[in-house]
Protein backbone atom coordinates (compact mmCIF):
# COMPACT_ATOMS: atom_id res chain seq x y z
CA UNK A 1 0.00 0.00 0.00
CA UNK A 2 1.35 3.63 -0.81
CA UNK A 3 1.99 5.82 2.19
CA UNK A 4 2.09 9.35 2.28
CA UNK A 5 4.86 10.78 4.52
CA UNK A 6 5.69 14.03 6.13
CA UNK A 7 9.10 14.81 6.72
CA UNK A 8 10.45 17.72 8.35
CA UNK A 9 13.58 19.22 8.05
CA UNK A 10 13.74 17.35 4.06
CA UNK A 11 16.88 18.82 2.95
CA UNK A 12 19.11 17.70 6.05
CA UNK A 13 20.98 13.98 4.98
CA UNK A 14 19.44 11.60 7.32
CA UNK A 15 15.68 13.24 5.76
CA UNK A 16 17.23 13.51 1.92
CA UNK A 17 18.41 9.86 2.02
CA UNK A 18 14.97 8.60 3.69
CA UNK A 19 13.22 10.92 1.30
CA UNK A 20 14.61 8.90 -1.41
CA UNK A 21 14.31 5.51 -0.04
CA UNK A 22 10.32 6.68 0.40
CA UNK A 23 10.18 7.56 -2.94
CA UNK A 24 12.41 4.51 -4.80
CA UNK A 25 9.36 2.52 -2.92
CA UNK A 26 6.52 4.12 -4.93
CA UNK A 27 5.49 6.38 -1.70
CA UNK A 28 4.63 9.45 -1.05
CA UNK A 29 6.99 12.36 0.39
CA UNK A 30 5.30 15.66 1.80
CA UNK A 31 8.32 17.60 2.24
CA UNK A 32 9.42 20.95 4.97
CA UNK A 33 12.13 22.81 4.92
CA UNK A 34 13.36 25.14 7.45
CA UNK A 35 13.58 28.08 4.67
CA UNK A 36 9.92 28.47 2.71
CA UNK A 37 11.94 29.06 -0.76
CA UNK A 38 14.17 26.36 -0.89
CA UNK A 39 14.35 24.10 -3.63
CA UNK A 40 13.56 20.06 -2.93
CA UNK A 41 14.61 17.48 -4.38
CA UNK A 42 12.42 15.96 -7.62
CA UNK A 43 9.47 14.17 -6.56
CA UNK A 44 9.28 15.40 -3.52
CA UNK A 45 5.69 17.36 -2.80
CA UNK A 46 6.05 21.05 -0.76
CA UNK A 47 4.56 20.94 2.61
CA UNK A 48 1.81 23.60 3.36
CA UNK A 49 2.93 24.85 6.83
CA UNK A 50 5.56 25.78 9.24
CA UNK A 51 7.25 24.25 12.14
CA UNK A 52 5.87 27.32 14.37
CA UNK A 53 4.75 25.22 17.63
CA UNK A 54 1.10 27.14 17.60
CA UNK A 55 1.15 25.95 13.76
CA UNK A 56 1.35 22.52 13.78
CA UNK A 57 -2.07 20.97 13.93
CA UNK A 58 -2.55 22.79 10.98
CA UNK A 59 0.73 21.58 9.64
CA UNK A 60 -0.66 18.26 10.30
CA UNK A 61 -3.89 18.65 8.69
CA UNK A 62 -3.34 20.41 5.46
CA UNK A 63 -1.20 18.04 3.98
CA UNK A 64 -3.75 15.45 2.99
CA UNK A 65 -4.47 11.85 4.68
CA UNK A 66 -1.07 11.46 6.47
CA UNK A 67 0.37 7.93 6.83
CA UNK A 68 3.58 9.24 8.89
CA UNK A 69 5.53 12.10 10.23
CA UNK A 70 8.94 12.06 10.54
CA UNK A 71 10.66 14.42 12.37
CA UNK A 72 14.17 14.72 11.38
CA UNK A 73 14.23 19.05 11.06
CA UNK A 74 16.85 19.86 14.20
CA UNK A 75 19.43 22.34 15.46
CA UNK A 76 22.45 20.21 15.22
CA UNK A 77 25.79 22.00 15.93
CA UNK A 78 26.30 21.52 19.47
CA UNK A 79 28.72 24.60 19.44
CA UNK A 80 25.70 26.87 17.99
CA UNK A 81 23.71 24.89 21.44
CA UNK A 82 25.72 25.97 23.72
CA UNK A 83 25.87 29.62 22.70
CA UNK A 84 22.13 29.82 21.93
CA UNK A 85 20.35 27.42 23.94
CA UNK A 86 16.99 28.79 23.67
CA UNK A 87 16.56 29.30 20.20
CA UNK A 88 17.65 25.07 20.42
CA UNK A 89 15.32 24.48 23.03
CA UNK A 90 12.59 25.89 20.25
CA UNK A 91 13.20 23.85 17.71
CA UNK A 92 14.82 20.55 19.05
CA UNK A 93 12.19 20.63 22.35
CA UNK A 94 9.28 22.23 21.89
CA UNK A 95 8.56 21.86 18.40
CA UNK A 96 8.80 18.13 19.09
CA UNK A 97 6.61 18.08 22.10
CA UNK A 98 4.18 20.21 20.12
CA UNK A 99 4.10 17.66 17.12
CA UNK A 100 4.00 14.78 19.83
CA UNK A 101 0.92 16.16 21.43
CA UNK A 102 -0.89 16.62 18.11
CA UNK A 103 -0.07 13.53 16.45
CA UNK A 104 -1.35 12.17 19.72
CA UNK A 105 -4.73 13.68 19.38
CA UNK A 106 -5.04 12.70 15.62
CA UNK A 107 -3.82 9.22 16.80
CA UNK A 108 -0.89 9.68 13.82
CA UNK A 109 2.74 7.89 13.42
CA UNK A 110 5.04 9.32 13.81
CA UNK A 111 9.02 9.34 14.07
CA UNK A 112 10.81 11.79 16.33
CA UNK A 113 14.47 11.77 15.54
CA UNK A 114 15.82 11.94 19.50
CA UNK A 115 19.15 11.67 19.98
CA UNK A 116 22.13 9.80 22.00
CA UNK A 117 23.05 13.42 23.94
CA UNK A 118 20.15 12.67 26.05
CA UNK A 119 21.98 9.74 27.66
CA UNK A 120 24.74 12.60 28.99
CA UNK A 121 27.47 11.23 30.80
CA UNK A 122 26.31 7.55 31.39
CA UNK A 123 27.43 5.20 33.56
CA UNK A 124 28.19 2.43 31.19
CA UNK A 125 30.42 3.19 27.91
CA UNK A 126 27.53 0.87 25.70
CA UNK A 127 23.83 2.26 25.87
CA UNK A 128 20.13 0.92 25.20
CA UNK A 129 16.47 2.02 25.57
CA UNK A 130 16.60 1.67 29.41
CA UNK A 131 19.83 3.90 30.30
CA UNK A 132 18.38 6.66 32.50
CA UNK A 133 17.97 10.08 30.71
CA UNK A 134 20.47 12.70 32.02
CA UNK A 135 21.25 15.20 29.19
CA UNK A 136 24.34 17.08 30.16
CA UNK A 137 24.15 20.11 27.41
CA UNK A 138 21.54 22.03 25.84
CA UNK A 139 21.17 20.29 22.74
CA UNK A 140 20.69 16.67 24.93
CA UNK A 141 17.82 18.78 27.26
CA UNK A 142 15.97 20.06 24.25
CA UNK A 143 15.87 16.26 22.58
CA UNK A 144 14.96 14.93 26.17
CA UNK A 145 11.75 17.56 26.28
CA UNK A 146 10.45 15.90 22.54
CA UNK A 147 11.84 12.48 23.76
CA UNK A 148 9.41 12.18 27.03
CA UNK A 149 6.36 13.85 24.87
CA UNK A 150 6.79 11.41 22.65
CA UNK A 151 6.56 8.37 24.98
CA UNK A 152 4.25 9.71 26.43
CA UNK A 153 1.73 9.80 24.12
CA UNK A 154 2.44 6.08 23.08
CA UNK A 155 2.73 4.64 26.49
CA UNK A 156 -1.07 7.08 27.98
CA UNK A 157 -2.27 7.59 25.46
CA UNK A 158 -1.94 4.62 23.04
CA UNK A 159 -0.64 6.77 20.06
CA UNK A 160 1.34 5.75 17.60
CA UNK A 161 4.71 7.47 18.50
CA UNK A 162 7.98 6.23 18.42
CA UNK A 163 11.58 7.71 19.10
CA UNK A 164 14.42 6.69 17.06
CA UNK A 165 17.25 7.51 19.28
CA UNK A 166 20.32 8.61 16.80
CA UNK A 167 23.50 7.80 17.32
CA UNK A 168 25.87 10.19 14.92
CA UNK A 169 25.20 9.89 11.19
CA UNK A 170 27.97 10.64 8.82
CA UNK A 171 28.04 11.16 5.21
CA UNK A 172 29.33 13.48 2.58
CA UNK A 173 25.14 16.07 2.92
CA UNK A 174 26.75 15.98 6.25
CA UNK A 175 27.90 19.74 7.01
CA UNK A 176 31.23 20.08 6.71
CA UNK A 177 32.33 21.19 10.15
CA UNK A 178 31.69 18.12 11.46
CA UNK A 179 34.32 15.85 12.77
CA UNK A 180 34.20 13.14 10.53
CA UNK A 181 34.04 15.33 7.34
CA UNK A 182 36.67 17.88 9.06
CA UNK A 183 39.04 14.90 9.06
CA UNK A 184 38.61 13.45 5.57
CA UNK A 185 38.38 16.86 4.30
CA UNK A 186 41.39 18.36 5.80
CA UNK A 187 43.72 14.63 5.16
CA UNK A 188 42.20 15.26 1.47
CA UNK A 189 43.43 18.74 1.28
CA UNK A 190 46.72 17.91 2.76
CA UNK A 191 47.31 15.29 -0.04
CA UNK A 192 46.35 17.94 -2.38
CA UNK A 193 48.74 20.57 -1.06
CA UNK A 194 45.81 22.55 -0.16
CA UNK A 195 46.25 22.28 3.59
CA UNK A 196 49.65 21.74 5.81
CA UNK A 197 47.70 20.80 9.09
CA UNK A 198 44.99 19.17 11.24
CA UNK A 199 43.70 20.67 14.40
CA UNK A 200 41.54 19.08 16.64
CA UNK A 201 40.69 18.77 20.21
CA UNK A 202 39.74 15.91 22.19
CA UNK A 203 40.47 12.94 20.24
CA UNK A 204 39.93 9.92 22.97
CA UNK A 205 36.22 10.38 22.77
CA UNK A 206 34.62 7.11 21.71
CA UNK A 207 31.54 7.83 19.20
CA UNK A 208 29.42 5.60 17.73
CA UNK A 209 29.50 6.09 13.74
CA UNK A 210 27.19 5.10 11.22
CA UNK A 211 26.00 6.16 7.82
CA UNK A 212 22.80 8.46 7.07
CA UNK A 213 21.60 6.01 4.49
CA UNK A 214 21.08 3.44 7.48
CA UNK A 215 19.93 6.08 9.94
CA UNK A 216 16.89 6.93 7.04
CA UNK A 217 16.15 3.04 6.60
CA UNK A 218 15.70 2.92 10.56
CA UNK A 219 12.99 5.86 9.98
CA UNK A 220 11.56 4.37 7.40
CA UNK A 221 11.13 1.12 8.68
CA UNK A 222 9.00 3.06 12.08
CA UNK A 223 7.49 5.42 9.67
CA UNK A 224 5.53 2.87 7.42
CA UNK A 225 4.42 0.20 10.25
CA UNK A 226 6.66 -1.00 12.34
CA UNK A 227 5.83 -1.48 16.37
CA UNK A 228 5.66 1.89 18.13
CA UNK A 229 8.51 2.29 20.62
CA UNK A 230 11.99 3.85 21.55
CA UNK A 231 14.53 2.04 19.41
CA UNK A 232 18.51 2.95 19.33
CA UNK A 233 19.73 3.26 15.66
CA UNK A 234 23.52 2.71 15.52
CA UNK A 235 26.37 0.94 14.77
CA UNK A 236 26.98 -0.77 17.91
CA UNK A 237 30.32 -0.09 17.44
CA UNK A 238 32.78 2.78 19.12
CA UNK A 239 35.48 4.41 17.25
CA UNK A 240 37.71 7.11 19.11
CA UNK A 241 37.78 10.68 17.13
CA UNK A 242 42.07 9.25 16.60
CA UNK A 243 40.44 6.22 14.77
CA UNK A 244 38.95 8.49 12.55
CA UNK A 245 42.29 10.32 11.93
CA UNK A 246 44.39 7.33 11.90
CA UNK A 247 41.91 5.74 8.99
CA UNK A 248 42.02 8.63 7.21
CA UNK A 249 45.96 9.07 7.18
CA UNK A 250 45.68 6.01 6.12
CA UNK A 251 43.82 5.86 3.08
CA UNK A 252 45.13 9.28 2.24
CA UNK A 253 48.60 7.42 2.36
CA UNK A 254 50.56 10.08 4.13
CA UNK A 255 51.63 10.01 8.04
CA UNK A 256 49.65 12.05 10.12
CA UNK A 257 52.11 12.22 12.96
CA UNK A 258 53.66 15.22 10.20
CA UNK A 259 50.55 17.32 10.37
CA UNK A 260 48.23 16.62 13.40
CA UNK A 261 47.86 18.91 16.01
CA UNK A 262 45.41 18.76 19.38
CA UNK A 263 44.06 22.37 20.15
CA UNK A 264 42.68 22.45 23.92
CA UNK A 265 40.55 25.57 23.16
CA UNK A 266 38.83 23.21 20.72
CA UNK A 267 37.74 20.70 24.01
CA UNK A 268 34.37 21.22 24.86
CA UNK A 269 32.43 21.63 27.90
CA UNK A 270 31.04 18.51 29.84
CA UNK A 271 32.18 16.19 26.44
CA UNK A 272 31.27 12.80 26.86
CA UNK A 273 33.37 10.21 26.91
CA UNK A 274 31.83 7.17 25.32
CA UNK A 275 28.83 7.01 23.71
CA UNK A 276 28.03 4.18 22.03
CA UNK A 277 24.55 2.33 21.35
CA UNK A 278 23.13 -1.18 21.41
CA UNK A 279 21.29 -1.79 18.88
CA UNK A 280 19.55 -5.29 19.68
CA UNK A 281 15.46 -3.81 19.85
CA UNK A 282 15.84 -2.33 16.25
CA UNK A 283 17.73 -5.13 14.73
CA UNK A 284 14.47 -7.45 16.21
CA UNK A 285 12.22 -5.49 13.78
CA UNK A 286 14.48 -6.43 10.45
CA UNK A 287 16.74 -3.48 10.68
CA UNK A 288 20.72 -3.82 10.32
CA UNK A 289 23.56 -0.96 8.53
CA UNK A 290 25.02 -1.97 6.26
CA UNK A 291 28.09 0.70 6.08
CA UNK A 292 30.76 -0.28 8.64
CA UNK A 293 32.89 2.36 9.69
CA UNK A 294 36.33 1.98 7.61
CA UNK A 295 33.90 2.12 4.50
CA UNK A 296 32.07 5.11 5.54
CA UNK A 297 35.56 6.54 6.11
CA UNK A 298 36.50 5.65 2.73
CA UNK A 299 33.47 7.03 1.16
CA UNK A 300 34.27 10.46 2.82
CA UNK A 301 37.64 10.73 2.21
CA UNK A 302 37.12 9.79 -1.60
CA UNK A 303 34.25 12.68 -2.06
CA UNK A 304 36.37 15.49 -0.17
CA UNK A 305 39.43 14.59 -2.57
CA UNK A 306 37.35 14.66 -5.43
CA UNK A 307 36.65 18.18 -4.41
CA UNK A 308 39.77 19.17 -3.40
CA UNK A 309 40.69 18.25 -6.80
CA UNK A 310 38.93 20.66 -7.93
Amino acid sequence: MKARVLVTGVRGQIASYLAEQLLAEGHEVVGLTHGSGDALPLGIQRARGSLEPAGIPALLDSNGPLTAVVHLASSTSMAETWTRPMETFELNGRVGVALAFAACERQLRLVHASSAEIFGRAATPVQNEATPIDPISPYGVAKAAAHHAVTFGRRERGAPLSNVIYYLAESPRRRPDFVMRKITRTVAQIVAGRANELTLGNTSAIRDFSHAKDMASAAKILALGAKPGDYIACSGVGHSIDAIVESAFRIGGIDRNKYVRVDPALFRPNDIPSLVGDNSALRALGWSPTVGFEALVRELYEYEAELARG
